[in-house]
């Protein structure tokens, strides 16, 4: 919401309508809007790590001033892409 992605569309994703941003196949999870620079998750454990650091790197290499976020738990430190993606980083 606070990137400009429309509430209306963002809850009709969430229950699974053909109205929201991934017509309903995302869920509450996997959504993702690129229109305003929202990225899907992956359902692996950590997956969304090295995703979230090519996104970091392609804004570095383009030369664009944003910045990349991703959420994980405990569990996805003990992924080698946690700690691969840190190096990277």
């Amino acid at each position: 919401i606070g990137k400009g992605a429309h509430l209306d569309a963002l809850m009709a994703e969430v229950m699974g309508k053909e109205g929201g941003i991934c017509k309903g196949r995302g869920g509450s999870m996997h959504f993702a809007d690129r229109s305003v620079g929202i990225i899907s998750e992956s359902a692996i454990v950590g997956g969304g790590i090295p995703l979230a650091t090519g996104c970091a790197f392609s804004a570095r290499v383009r030369g664009i001033d944003q910045v990349t976020l991703c959420f994980f738990g405990d569990g996805a430190v003990n992924q080698g892409t946690f700690h691969e993606s840190l190096n990277m980083a």
